[in-house]
């Protein structure tokens, strides 16, 4: 069965040794899983997205009819995405907090709040699962930004019941995040918070022993 992978850079895998901006690594935890499984892989992730546009490659291509087990990581909750373009070859544009252009600027000071993070990136995830669920197709789901189960600040009845919702569904390393694991442990990584080649071959390892999952 095909593996495809759906997530910003740490999926995509940016800066590791056989990748570019246009081309996808191979080197990566979830490539590294569908090697392992004699499978085919395809990538869906992209540098920089945030959790909308992930979600809608997850929805496009559960709407495709083959057969496929989904890889998923959830990016940071404080991006923002919004369609700009059809014609471009890349409509997606998002806003991150290291910007600083004036719709940056404007976003993060007028119009952003934790609690909308939550709130929206929750939604996002929980209707993956379900549309995941309801198609039957196999997933695996992880995340990068611990803020998205947080329940000190930020939050309603409604967050809470997301996250507890959403929350069993998630694979963590050890119990943390691929980037808090892979700093643990001491392996390297780029200036831009890319764990390198190392840290992705030790992390599919660990999923392949700890879940038996190909």
């Amino acid at each position: 069965m095909k593996i495809k992978s759906f997530g910003c850079s740490f999926i995509f895998g940016s800066e590791l040794a056989d990748a570019d901006n246009a081309q996808p690594s191979q080197l990566t935890w979830p490539a590294l899983l569908a090697q392992h499984a004699k499978s085919d892989y395809e990538c869906h992730a992209w540098p920089g997205s945030g959790n909308l546009q992930i979600l809608e490659q997850i929805l496009n291509q559960a709407a495709a009819s083959e057969s496929a087990i989904f890889v998923i990581g959830w990016t940071w909750i404080d991006r923002f995405d919004y369609y700009q373009s059809k014609s471009d070859l890349q409509p997606w544009k998002t806003i991150m907090p290291v910007n600083e252009d004036d719709t940056a600027r404007i976003y993060y000071r007028d119009l952003h709040s934790e609690y909308r993070d939550k709130f929206t990136n929750l939604s996002y995830v929980k209707l993956a699962v379900d549309t995941l669920t309801q198609k039957q197709i196999p997933f695996l789901m992880t995340y990068m930004d611990e803020l998205l189960f947080d329940q000190r600040w930020n939050i309603s009845a409604a967050v809470t019941d997301l996250q507890e919702y959403t929350h069993p569904y998630m694979i963590k390393f050890d119990g943390m995040t691929f980037l808090d694991w892979s700093r643990k442990n001491g392996y390297p990584e780029t200036q831009l918070w890319h764990p390198l080649e190392a840290a992705h071959a030790a992390a599919a390892d660990k999923l392949i022993q700890s879940y038996n999952l190909v």
